[in-house]
């Protein structure tokens, strides 16, 4: 008997939907779990008999925030994406400016913190303003600061690095040890403590795993760990599953006692047996139990969030969370999952996981908002979108649902908030996303199409 070689998996398809919508979810949750913590952060958490018996996005919290705005958990995970939305950030070719991608991933620290940072990690707020007086490269200044000050106290594990890390797992989805580079690259900007990079790289592939594989496993990137490192986070893993862990998980600030918190949040919770939309509950459930834990609430929500929306993806988000989630540095959910979907993307086309060659027929399109790549459609070679389509308003700003009138033809429109039809303007065809107008209208094989204006009918 003969066997054949066993072959290798075939490389994550970067216009896959449900891959792309599972990277949207990475940010999107993250950011949910991230504004629904912010009232409880430090304070006491949702629970029975108290003010809020389950966590609500209400705002308040350190900020003070408005109800849906995430805090710096959020705010320095966009500075990340900005960046790795448009380059590998492992990369150490100088641009132009002689700057590598991982000094722009410092530089927006830096920015950030001067220019709209609404609360700063203490471990964060003294290695940025220990940068920022050094000469060099951003990356450089600010790995001299980190380690300057771990030289001083012995104490840079903080959650700052971790609370940051879940885009990181998007950035090389074919390649674990790629990933697991990037994250301890990018920890190292603010965490010297080898904690803290392992902590990173844990998370990193398990939301990796998740998106790829679909799995939740944190124990995933126990491999890519020293042994010795592998086998203290094995038995904190273990801890923070067991009925009663050792651990003091309130006490989160801690890189590893807040990755114990977000997992031991998912890992003992569960969408209710014969539901659904078993993702989506799951996701809530879990959220949930992460701002029970109290402590730093809004980071391991964000953390917990980050893993279970690369599970589940963003359409798990809960319509009303996703609709209110907003903030630094003033853009909300069509732009966040934008951010992820095109570091996904890129990563997985810069490995060579697509071709698009210049000047010839592209085998896809970008989607004329975002820039999302999509697989070509000629019939309709700019429209938007699903994810950009969820943002469709009318003339006044206010959320509408647009789907086909079935055996009618042509399609229906009504406001999203409370059902009610949407104006005539939108019915014949006026659709709004993010101010700008463009046009909708039934797709020739279903569903409805928008575009922009300048596109021919």
């Amino acid at each position: 008997m003969t066997t054949s070689p066993r072959q290798a998996p075939a490389p994550p398809d970067p216009l896959d939907h449900h891959l792309l919508d599972r990277a949207s979810g990475v940010l999107l949750a993250q950011a949910a779990g991230d504004a629904l913590g912010v009232p409880y952060e430090f304070a006491q958490p949702p629970g029975p008999g108290r003010r809020d018996e389950v966590a609500v996005m209400r705002g308040g919290g350190l900020g003070p925030y408005e109800p849906g705005e995430w805090s710096d958990d959020t705010q320095m995970s966009v500075c990340v994406a900005r960046v790795t939305a448009a380059h590998d950030v492992l990369s150490d070719v100088p641009d132009a400016f002689g700057a590598t991608p991982l000094d722009a991933v410092g530089a927006g620290f830096e920015a950030w913190r001067t220019g709209g940072a609404s609360d700063v990690g203490t471990q964060t707020a003294a290695v940025l303003r220990d940068a920022a007086g050094r000469r060099g490269p951003a990356a450089t200044r600010l790995r001299e600061a980190s380690a300057a000050l771990h030289a001083a106290t012995g104490r840079t594990a903080g959650n700052g690095a971790l609370m940051r890390t879940g885009v990181v797992g998007l950035v090389a989805l074919d390649d674990r040890v790629a990933t697991a580079r990037a994250a301890r690259s990018v920890a190292s900007l603010t965490h010297t403590d080898p904690l803290a990079a392992e902590s990173c790289v844990l998370w990193s592939e398990a939301v990796r795993v998740a998106v790829v594989a679909q799995r939740l496993d944190v124990r995933a990137g126990l491999d890519l760990l020293e042994p010795d490192a592998a086998a203290r986070w094995s038995g904190w893993i273990a801890d923070a599953e067991a009925p009663q862990p050792a651990a003091d998980l309130g006490q989160n600030g801690f890189t590893v006692t807040a990755l114990q918190a977000a997992w031991r949040a998912i890992a003992t919770t569960s969408a209710p047996e014969g539901s659904r939309s078993a993702g989506r509950d799951h996701l809530v459930a879990a959220l949930q139990a992460a701002v029970a834990v109290g402590g730093d609430t809004d980071t391991v929500a964000a953390i917990a969030g980050a893993l279970l929306g690369a599970r589940y993806g963003a359409r798990a988000v809960p319509p009303e969370w996703s609709a209110a989630a907003h903030g630094w540095p003033g853009i909300a959910r069509r732009e966040l999952t934008a951010l992820a979907r095109r570091t996904a993307q890129g990563g997985l086309v810069r490995a060579g996981g697509l071709v698009l060659p210049d000047g010839d027929p592209r085998p896809a399109q970008h989607c004329p908002v975002c820039g999302t790549l999509l697989r070509e459609n000629p019939r309709y070679p700019r429209h938007v979108c699903t994810w950009c389509a969820l943002d469709v308003t009318d003339a006044d700003g206010r959320a509408v649902s647009l789907s086909n009138a079935s055996l009618l033809g042509g399609y229906t429109a009504h406001h999203a908030d409370d059902g009610s039809p949407a104006s005539p303007d939108v019915l014949a065809g006026r659709v709004w996303i993010g101010g700008v107008e463009h046009r909708a209208q039934e797709a020739r094989f279903g569903g409805v199409v928008v575009q922009p204006l300048d596109d021919p009918a």
